[in-house]
């Protein structure tokens, strides 16, 4: 009697995966990071129909991948459910912490969606697999997932070698136009994280116990006195702001002033730093940057030919005219 119930259980259609989707729409916030992992999927660029928006404040990326893009809706990264639902899309992808506010209502429209967490480098590798699935492109999805641990392996491999101490590292948010202004991410995210990747130690753990970036002082960042200051800068070119943190006399005096150890994390649409596809190349330069006897032969330019190459198709020409003139902060690691 078992074996005959096994067998009738094992003669009945299994239900089908879900079919690739020709219709696709990303929004809510994040959507940057959400938008560019999609796109370096050739499978996935032909279905989108809409993108929340793509804009930190250095211009749009997408549109060098896409010629199409400029003319697509660009959505409210607030949008409602019944925004989604009216451009009927087979699939709807969100960060996941959208899935709380939006979740429930989308199932409720028959509106299919996938969410991404994208905030780690294991939630890239689960991520990738999750979009291979979804659009018939695990082979795909193989290949990018291989490129992230091939990075994390190489820089692991040279950063654990030798007992050589861990440079003391700060990493903050800020800008020209508010200098006095300095934010430092929780211990959780992709900047920390790329931090003790790449052989440093964190200084700032254990004072930013919160979700978001939190705000130090002058003073604290004094007392914390970092061998390396890390500065990022989303909306506008970061050049500008570490020129004038190298000039200012109370971080001259610092460690990171008097070994000329005051650096721009690399920029091109987006900076480097964040859980974009380009935290594999800021984990490079991170890398560079705190190990440079280790790591003298890098060269960061190389390395994003071959990034843009790989996920999004470029030709040597093509980064050279596109690419390589919007390359700021201290990519080249010259000083």
């Amino acid at each position: 009697m078992g074996l005959l119930l096994v067998a009738a259980l094992s003669a009945q259609p299994q239900a089908a995966a879900p079919r690739a989707p020709s219709s696709t729409v990303i929004g809510g916030k994040a959507g940057v990071m959400v938008a560019d992992i999609v796109y370096a999927f050739p499978e996935a660029r032909p279905t989108v129909l809409a993108v929340a928006g793509t804009d930190q404040g250095l211009g749009s990326f997408l549109q060098t991948v896409d010629p199409s893009f400029p003319s697509k809706p660009a959505l409210d990264r607030s949008a409602g459910a019944e925004v989604y639902a009216a451009l009927k899309p087979d699939l709807v992808i969100l960060k996941a912490s959208m899935k709380k506010s939006l979740g429930a209502q989308l199932d409720a429209l028959g509106v299919r969606s996938l969410y991404l967490n994208l905030e780690t480098p294991n939630d890239y590798y689960r991520d990738i697999a999750a979009l291979g699935a979804a659009f018939g492109a695990a082979g795909r999805a193989d290949e990018l997932a291989a490129y992230y641990r091939g990075i994390v392996e190489r820089t692991q491999a040279s950063t654990g070698a030798g007992a050589r101490k861990a440079p003391r590292v700060l990493v903050v948010q800020s800008s020209l136009a508010a200098r006095e202004a300095f934010d430092v991410p929780p211990k959780s995210w992709m900047q920390s994280i790329l931090v003790g990747l790449a052989g440093g130690d964190p200084v700032w753990f254990g004072a930013n116990p919160g979700e978001g970036w939190g705000r130090v002082g002058f003073e604290q960042i004094a007392a914390w006195n970092p061998d390396v200051l890390i500065v990022i800068d989303y909306h506008e070119t970061v050049d500008a702001t570490v020129d004038a943190l190298r000039k200012d006399v109370r971080f001259k005096a610092l460690a990171c002033g008097k070994s000329g150890k005051i650096l721009g994390f690399p920029q091109d649409w987006y900076s480097w730093d964040q859980p974009d596809t380009r935290w594999g190349l800021g984990l490079l330069w991170l890398a560079k940057a705190l190990r440079p006897a280790e790591f003298a032969r890098l060269d960061l330019v190389a390395e994003a030919r071959e990034f843009y190459r790989l996920f999004y198709g470029f030709d040597t020409a093509s980064f050279d005219r596109m690419v390589l003139p919007r390359l700021k902060g201290d990519y080249a690691l010259t000083r």
